[in-house]
């Protein structure tokens, strides 16, 4: 079984979460609040984030929120790149 490279997964999966958070940005922008609050009410368990969101983005928050997802994900492909060429060779031998 051949070994996963642990840079190209991760920087595959931070470079997959910017351009999708840079798609859910853009939606964000054009889709009126009260939908916005539907959506986002049905991902979160049906919790009532109503009183909390806004749509007031300013620079300075998209690129924490990029950066953060980045991070975020690459360290997940990171974890994921370790642990299936640890299981890769424990199952193939």
């Amino acid at each position: 079984m051949e070994k996963l490279n642990s840079h190209a997964v991760a920087l595959s999966l931070g470079l997959t979460t910017t351009v999708l958070y840079l798609i859910c940005l853009v939606l964000t922008a054009i889709t009126p609040l009260p939908v916005l609050v539907v959506v986002v009410n049905s991902f979160q368990h049906s919790l009532d984030l109503s009183s909390v969101m806004s749509k007031s983005t300013t620079l300075a928050s998209i690129a924490i929120g990029i950066v953060g997802w980045f991070i975020t994900a690459a360290f997940i492909g990171y974890i994921f790149t370790f642990l299936y060429n640890k299981l890769g060779q424990k199952f193939s031998s």
